[in-house]
């Protein structure tokens, strides 16, 4: 198979004269022979920002402070997925111990999500969790979220999502 460069003599219609169309393919050549070099840069300009993003699902949650918790969470596959010829992935790179859930960096033992939780007074558990009766659970828990990773320079990854925690008025 050969391949044959496109020399315009005319353009199209509207203001893409013949000039615009040699430019686009010019563009075009220069992006496929400098895609490595393209990506490498692309990559630099976002550096420090969302570097990956990952569907997964909280396993358990450790207390932190009032109303704020760590989790942990792994790589999670949808059943349709699952049960298909395609193998379930089981790398352990997924899987991260000290996620956080940024939309609680602001609670504390009154205010959750920016609201006042003692009057009504109200009882706030970790994402996923059930109401159990006496306690919110803090093991198997259901929720399944988008976990973003941002690396710092040392190549720590800090792992966070944010999704409202569950609350049950208690009065």
């Amino acid at each position: 198979m050969t391949y044959h460069r496109p020399k315009f003599e005319q353009g199209l219609f509207g203001s893409a004269n013949r000039f615009v169309c040699n430019r686009w393919t010019d563009g075009s050549e220069f992006t496929m022979a400098n895609a490595e070099g393209v990506a490498w840069a692309q990559q630099q300009i976002v550096r420090g920002s969302i570097l990956s993003t990952h569907l997964c699902q909280v396993e358990s949650a450790t207390v932190l402070a009032a109303n704020r918790w760590i989790y942990t969470v792994t790589q999670w596959v949808p059943a349709a997925i699952a049960g298909s010829a395609i193998s379930n992935p089981t790398d352990e790179r997924f899987k991260y111990t000290t996620c956080r859930n940024i939309r609680e960096e602001h609670n504390t033992a009154t205010l959750v999500d920016g609201m006042d939780i003692t009057t009504p007074a109200a009882s706030v558990g970790p994402v996923g969790s059930v109401w159990s009766g006496a306690a919110w659970t803090t093991t198997n828990l259901s929720a399944k979220l988008l976990v973003h990773v941002v690396y710092d320079l040392g190549g720590n990854a800090y792992a966070f999502f944010d999704r409202p925690n569950p609350i049950r008025c208690t009065t």
